[in-house]
């Protein structure tokens, strides 16, 4: 299949620093995008990600964002609940739409446009002053945040609770309804997946160890007791058997740390403590139908706008199965996905390969008639080599198009490899033509 989208995200200061027209000329010309996205919805993190400074921001070295804004005006009557979605505070942000922004400078150059709710929706410092009752909880009753220790203060809320579920599906139709997208992407953090396990070994590429720490995410809040036992779960065996697995995972208490020493230098499988632990095995799949049921709802949320509006995927864990994302159920949901893997910023054979594994995996998950987006890392250490063969990955796997992650931080020689290597595997149909000037071979004469 012809990748026939070449997507980049910007962000609401990238637009303010640089303009939307500078931008996306430099992206079309250099890199042939032809489909542009705001992140519309930024959790904080240090911009750019990872370098130290930009490499083409004439305003700022970097940037600290707030956490959880929305960069677009909110309707107020798509938010019924408590939760509203927050605004930037920052002098050169606010009172600007930089969604429409965006697709103003967008539409005028005929391309596609879209926005991405990242990862987190919530402001992790009011979400633990003002709605504490919505936060995802671990087996110990501790608020679970993503990507760090729980002594991060981050939070994430439970995608069971109603007050969660109307915020996350009203961002959505909110975006559909009032906004020229094609598409509404999302990185969206699902269920907390418990933090990193190296082993009492340091050996953490062992199945059952990412497995087990599982068994310290989330969530175990109200919201999900109520709802687990209305579906017949024995909830007290979950939490009993979940707390023991998540003290192994900690190395908690004498007895724990004894049999985790024991499991460390065994012969364990992850089908073993699968079959072991019927309750964990249990809250495994509830988590699964929790997801399950969310991206049903996003998706008759984008419909009840009455516009046809994409809804994309980006997925970004190495093991999704530990945030409660299986696949091949939850895509079915989905018009399309992004798989956000970024191991082409090694600048590696290896990381290449990662990509391309991660890439197939998707692609099997996926309809005929569902699109597969693969992430190009245009990020620091990514090489012009490893990013042409990162457009060979995508070929191979039949990607229906590319997304560049992310301009900010991209110099212009990773962003020119992109169009290299759309030519050099003839990643597009204008590859696929006759050569100009060259006459069509005449039929063989039949023999006698």
């Amino acid at each position: 299949m012809p990748l026939t989208e070449i997507a980049a995200s910007l962000y609401a200061w990238d637009l303010a620093d640089e303009t939307a027209d500078h931008a996306l000329d430099v992206l079309a010309s250099r890199s042939t995008v032809n489909s542009a996205y705001l992140v519309g919805l930024m959790h904080k993190e240090k911009r750019p990600l990872h370098a130290r400074f930009y490499p083409h921001n004439p305003v700022r070295r970097f940037y600290l964002p707030e956490d959880s804004r929305v960069y677009w005006r909110p309707d107020p009557a798509m938010y019924p609940g408590r939760i509203q979605p927050l605004t930037s505070e920052r002098d050169f942000l606010e009172g600007t739409d930089w969604l429409q922004v965006l697709i103003d400078a967008a539409r005028a150059r005929g391309m596609r446009t879209g926005c991405e709710i990242s990862h987190t929706v919530l402001d992790a410092a009011v979400a633990r002053e003002q709605f504490p009752d919505v936060l995802q909880r671990n087996v110990f009753g501790q608020v679970v945040g993503p990507f760090e220790a729980v002594e991060a203060q981050r939070a994430l809320p439970c995608l069971n609770h109603p007050e969660v579920r109307t915020y996350l599906t009203g961002l959505f139709r909110d975006l559909a309804t009032n906004y020229d997208v094609d598409y509404v992407q999302t990185c969206l953090v699902l269920f907390g997946a418990g933090g990193g396990d190296g082993g009492t070994l340091g050996d953490g590429g062992r199945s059952w160890q990412g497995l087990l720490t599982t068994a310290t995410g989330g969530c175990f809040c109200a919201e999900c007791e109520r709802k687990a036992r209305a579906q017949g779960l024995d909830w007290d065996a979950i939490v009993d058997e979940v707390g023991h697995l998540a003290r192994l995972a900690t190395r908690t208490g004498l007895a724990e740390l004894h049999e985790r020493q024991l499991l460390d230098e065994a012969s364990y499988r992850e089908s073993t403590l699968l079959l072991e632990n019927d309750a964990f095995a249990a809250w495994l799949r509830f988590r699964k139908e929790s997801v399950n049921e969310l991206f049903s709802d996003v998706r008759d949320a984008l419909r009840s706008s009455g516009r046809d509006v994409e809804f994309r995927y980006n997925t970004y864990m190495a093991v999704p199965e530990r945030a409660g994302l299986d696949f091949k159920s939850a895509f079915a949901f989905v018009d399309s996905v992004r798989e956000s893997d970024y191991s082409d910023q090694h600048g590696t054979a290896e990381g290449v390969a990662i990509k391309r594994a991660k890439l197939m995996k998707a692609r099997r998950a996926l309809r005929e008639d569902q699109r597969l987006i693969a992430a190009l890392g245009v990020r620091p250490n990514a090489t012009t080599e490893s990013l042409t063969l990162s457009v060979k990955a995508a070929v191979d796997s039949g990607c229906d198009g590319l997304s560049l992650g992310h301009y900010d931080g991209a110099t212009m020689e990773r962003l020119d490899a992109v169009r290299i290597g759309l030519r050099r595997w003839e990643g597009q149909v204008e590859d696929w033509q006759p050569l100009p000037g060259v006459e069509p071979a005449l039929p063989l004469e039949p023999a006698h």
